[in-house]
């Protein structure tokens, strides 16, 4: 089962809250990122549904970065909301994983938030990765900036180590 974003960057920002730590918008959508990444690797499934994408500074999740761009640079005090459909408010986007995932999750996302988001941006940007290969692609096109979860999972495979 893959999960909303925005429920695993609630999921992200407790953690930082209770480890006493600070996330900026830039730093959380590396965060869920890597989690991501790590996930994929780990349980060989999508840990997101949502669609990742190749901007200037990393890989981003469009959903959290509109959701947390009113804190810029600054700390993320709110956790994310999405649209309940049957209702049409808006509503805290919640979380439950299963213990295995929670375990796994609740560590990386411990490591990620003690990294800065430069150091988090720098990973990000390795020569010949997933955002490399897709913001520096050879084709014409990619109007979309997609980072595939195939060109995710292949590169990990090879170079994480936990």
């Amino acid at each position: 089962m893959s999960y909303d974003v925005r429920s695993v960057a609630n999921f992200v920002l407790d953690i930082a809250e209770a480890d006493a730590r600070q996330v900026s918008n830039l730093h959380i959508n590396k965060i869920v990122y890597f989690l991501h990444a790590d996930f994929l690797v780990e349980f060989a499934r999508p840990l997101v549904t949502a669609k990742i994408e190749a901007w200037t500074h990393g890989p981003v999740f469009r959903e959290l970065y509109r959701e947390f761009k009113q804190f810029g640079s600054s700390a993320i005090t709110s956790r994310a909301c999405r649209l309940d459909p049957t209702t049409g408010t808006k509503t805290e986007a919640t979380y439950k994983f299963e213990e295995d995932e929670a375990a796994f999750l609740a560590t990386l996302a411990r490591k990620y938030i003690a990294m800065t988001p430069s150091a988090l941006r720098a990973q990000s940007h390795v020569e010949d990765g997933p955002w490399d290969r897709t913001w520096n692609h050879e084709s014409k096109t990619n109007a979309s900036m997609k980072i595939s979860d195939e060109l995710i999972k292949s590169w990990y495979e090879r170079t994480v180590k936990h």
